[in-house]
């Protein structure tokens, strides 16, 4: 039978404080201060954040391309998807179309429910969100590859600059 001891109000220890077995710390214990940079914590411990980018420069048309952007190194989704203009919105009969797509080997499977499209409603130097994000399901693993599809629709080419930003949280392996 254990023998618990109860103390009220703070404690302060001058040296180093051994427990003999596991201990439970409330949410929000341990930050940054309390991690030694001699004695780090180990990369598969934490969740990374990234930000990968799909750009197209102002200088030119719009194409259509495809870009591999991230190679998966474990369990992780994409979080949010934002693009915008560079220099010239389209006009009305032109569109852009951003798909992100996960490869697992030979399969790929759209991260997103809809389409993604910019076309003359929107507006230069302002990040447009993606609705239709579909995490549920679309969570990706190690060696997965995670692309941008970028297609256009009309006969004109005027759209001018591209930045497509993918959000995107993964736990490491060893």
């Amino acid at each position: 039978m254990s023998n618990f001891s109860n103390i009220a109000g703070d404690v302060h220890f001058e040296d180093r404080v051994t427990f003999g077995n596991t201990v439970t710390l409330p949410p929000n214990t341990l930050g940054n201060s309390q991690v030694s940079d001699s004695d780090p914590i180990a990369a598969n411990k934490v969740e990374h954040q990234f930000v990968f980018r799909h750009v197209q420069t102002e200088a030119a048309a719009i194409i259509a391309a495809t870009e591999m952007v991230h190679i998966c190194r474990g369990a992780g989704e994409v979080l949010d998807i934002e693009a915008s203009f560079g220099s010239i919105v389209p006009v009305a009969t032109e569109e852009i179309t951003i798909k992100v797509v996960k490869h697992t080997g030979a399969v790929a499977d759209d991260v997103m429910t809809n389409v993604f499209v910019l076309d003359s409603g929107n507006v230069v130097h302002t990040p447009e969100g993606q609705a239709g994000l579909d995490t549920a399901g679309k969570v990706t693993v190690a060696g997965d590859i995670l692309e941008v599809q970028v297609t256009r629709a009309g006969a004109e080419v005027i759209a001018r600059g591209l930045i497509v930003e993918i959000t995107y949280k993964e736990t490491p392996v060893d």
